[in-house]
């Protein structure tokens, strides 16, 4: 069939105009020939929580917002986090945010970009986030936005608490004498057959340092300072001048119980753990973090238990329990800081941590969803000491945990007195600082 040259032009141009739409089509980025992605070409953020969670708020975010597409997170096996991050801003490969949990802020600190105040006031952050989240605001700026928070909390056993005659658990530390003395029973040669709260040892209590930073906080302690010299250990040093000692009072108080020869005696290092004792309903009172119901939940779903404020002291005007805060960081090693901080902001806006944190079995840290509270019990009462509960500056994870393990083991062993004991803890994390 032969074309005419009308029709040879024709299909030319039919052609010529389909070439150029698929060039624009593979070059199109919305309206604009300028686009600019305003979270930059891409943000990887790493981290130790569940990546389904937090993949799919990043997806919700992404479906309202296409620019929002380059935002990825990867999940980490904790063990190993430290060890791959070091090696991955040596090898120019590191992420530009991490999910940082305040206990590792020191470790840290070098590798992070603080936000100025000049960007971020402190009193935006006092008036939006509880006080705990302020952990992440030190002297030349913030290092993560808050995210969420697992305070500590009281598991009790409803089983062996209305066996012994009680109808609640104990809301304060003095009340718990009495309540030891009825519930822990033990046979004609002392050994434990039941105990009532797991204090006293440290290699069989899950959260033996939060219950004891838990003490020290409630004692009223300084903890650790930043000064213009670095990090002051100021732990076994009070608030108010005619106060004992926090760290002196806090072990003695701990150790009390893990005493043969007194009233309090309830727990040694023969048992199993804490947990495992709770689970088995051998044990009265177990002190978790408030994510652990769920597991609880899945490793007894027959255990009738439920939970509760940690108690405090019988006059306490100020509230405390431990938590543990996490924040979003920006990387001094991320290759785009602008739009990673923008990225990060969108994260923890109110709705999207309301979502995660649910998920995640977590408190969110902004004071108007804490408010707003929740229809679920358990959560409420996380929600609740989720404002009471603060942190510290720990110079290292690890090595806190064995300079705290130590120093029970002086006492409970009977090579130090607690006031010794207590000395050469504070001498040791000066050291470890």
């Amino acid at each position: 069939m032969k074309f005419r040259p009308f029709q040879i032009g024709l299909l030319a141009g039919f052609a010529l105009v389909g070439l150029l739409s698929l060039v624009v089509l593979a070059s199109f980025r919305g309206f604009s020939a300028n686009f600019v992605n305003p979270y930059g070409e891409q943000v990887i953020i790493w981290g130790t929580l569940d990546e389904s969670v937090i993949l799919e708020a990043i997806q919700v975010l992404a479906d309202s917002d296409d620019s929002f597409r380059v935002v990825d997170y990867v999940e980490k096996d904790p063990r190993t986090f430290e060890d791959e991050l070091v090696n991955a801003i040596a090898e120019n490969r590191a992420p530009d945010a991490i999910m940082l949990m305040h206990e590792d802020l020191v470790t840290y600190r070098p590798k992070l970009q603080p936000i100025p105040y000049e960007t971020i006031s402190l009193r935006f952050i006092r008036d939006t986030y509880i006080d705990g989240a302020e952990i992440f605001a030190l002297a030349d700026g913030l290092y993560a936005l808050p995210f969420a928070v697992d305070p500590l909390v009281m598991y009790w056993s409803r089983d062996l608490f209305a066996a012994g005659g009680f109808a609640l658990p104990p809301a304060t530390w003095e009340s718990l004498s009495d309540i030891t003395q009825r519930l822990t029973l033990r046979d004609a040669t002392r050994n434990i057959l039941q105990s009532t709260i797991a204090f006293g040892e440290y290699q069989n209590v899950e959260n033996a340092k939060p219950a004891l930073l838990t003490l020290l906080m409630q004692s009223g302690s300084q903890m650790i300072e930043e000064t213009d010299r670095g990090y002051a250990v100021t732990i076994d040093e009070s608030r108010s001048a005619d106060a004992l000692r926090p760290l002196n009072a806090s072990l003695q108080f701990f150790v009390e119980f893990s005493n043969a020869n007194s009233p309090l005696y309830s727990w040694n290092r023969s048992e199993p753990s804490d947990l495992l004792a709770f689970l088995s309903e051998e044990l009265a009172l177990y002190f978790g973090f408030g994510s652990e119901a769920v597991r609880i939940v899945e490793q007894n779903p027959n255990l009738n238990f439920d939970s509760a404020p940690v108690p405090q002291g019988a006059g306490a005007t100020v509230l405390r329990t431990y938590g543990q805060f996490y924040g979003l960081a920006l990387l001094r090693s991320s290759r785009n800081p602008q739009g990673t901080y923008r990225a990060l902001t969108r994260l923890v806006s109110p709705d999207v941590t309301a979502a995660v944190t649910e998920r995640l079995n977590l408190a969110p840290t902004e004071r108007a969803t804490i408010a707003a509270g929740t229809p679920n019990s358990h959560r409420q009462i996380v929600f609740n000491s989720a404002l009471l509960a603060h942190g510290w500056l720990d110079p290292g994870r690890e090595e806190s945990d064995n300079i705290f393990s130590q120093m029970v083991e002086d006492v409970v062993s009977n090579r130090l007195k607690v006031s010794n004991a207590a000395t050469d803890a504070v001498r040791r994390l000066e050291l470890a600082f």
